[in-house]
């Protein structure tokens, strides 16, 4: 019985460290869609990792190019972008499951839902 509380115990343990995202499942292009109360907007996030660190940016429908200026995996597959715009800071927090993604956009303006589909 000990030995297998032990291993439950390591189980419960190792199973979220398991479940954390990885900058490799990040890495590649993502076409994302956000929906206001005013439009649909849609670009691709490009992600790339040197030395360790994730790096990217985002391409508007209108070929607009805004780097990322932070980049967080957090617990549970959660990734955290930020995004400086001439006027704003765009705040973006999505569940990463596979080759998609869901959550939120926040800035000055609101919030709105984001999602996300990982390009071949």
């Amino acid at each position: 019985m000990k030995k297998l509380f032990v291993l439950l115990f390591v189980l419960i343990i190792a199973v979220p460290t398991f479940a954390q995202l990885k900058s490799k499942q990040v890495v590649g292009n993502w076409k994302y869609t956000v929906v206001t109360d005013d439009a649909e907007m849609t670009g691709v996030f490009k992600f790339t990792e040197k030395e360790g660190k994730l790096s990217g940016e985002v391409v508007t429908s209108e070929n607009y190019v805004i780097p990322f200026t932070k980049i967080e995996l957090k617990e549970a597959n959660n990734l955290y972008l930020e995004l400086k715009t001439e006027s704003d800071i765009i705040k973006v927090n999505v569940k990463v499951d596979g080759k998609t993604f869901k959550g939120t956009g926040s800035s000055s303006q609101g919030e709105a839902p984001v999602t996300g589909v990982k390009m071949e």
